[in-house]
């Protein structure tokens, strides 16, 4: 009695294997890429994702601080003879060495200007407003404490101003 039972739970459990179905409906945006810090992230669509990371991202440290980005959220200006002059958009950029660390993103309008101080020790960075393209422009600044340099922004492409 108890074989026959089994034999039929199992005749009528396979049989309903063809009705069984699953469905999994995903929305627009839902599957992202869970980083902190994202180039879609950046408050405009037509912002340039760009990155400042340590030279050696196995040793050293960095203190920075930004003016002119479209993420930061510091008051600041700048004005420089050859760049657009600025306001808004400042930020403190610390970096360390490890993963997740040593490299952080920032947002840039193509067109605008920005200012990167050393409020370190002396420190060698690489900077650039291509992060993720092939073949990116990279800037690489060897910065003294109290050290600041500008940079004018056009096509996602960094040029030092005079």
């Amino acid at each position: 009695m108890i074989s026959v039972f089994c034999l039929t739970f199992i005749t009528y459990s396979c049989d309903k294997t063809d009705h069984l179905s699953t469905s999994t409906q995903v929305q627009e945006g839902q599957l992202k890429a869970r980083t902190v810090d994202a180039c879609e992230d950046c408050p405009n669509v037509t912002d340039c994702c760009c990155s400042v990371e340590l030279s050696d991202p196995s040793t050293g440290s960095a203190s920075l601080r930004f003016c002119g980005t479209t993420d930061g959220v510091g008051s600041c200006t700048g004005s420089t003879t050859g760049c657009p002059s600025f306001s808004g958009g400042g930020q403190s950029i610390s970096l360390s060495p490890g993963i997740g660390n040593y490299r952080k993103l920032f947002c840039m309008a193509p067109g605008s200007a920005l200012w990167v101080q050393n409020i370190g020790s002396a420190t060698s960075v690489k900077i650039s407003c291509q992060h993720g393209m092939t073949n990116p422009q990279i800037i690489t600044l060897n910065l003294n404490p109290t050290d600041l340099v500008n940079f004018a922004l056009t096509s996602c492409i960094l040029t030092a101003c005079p």
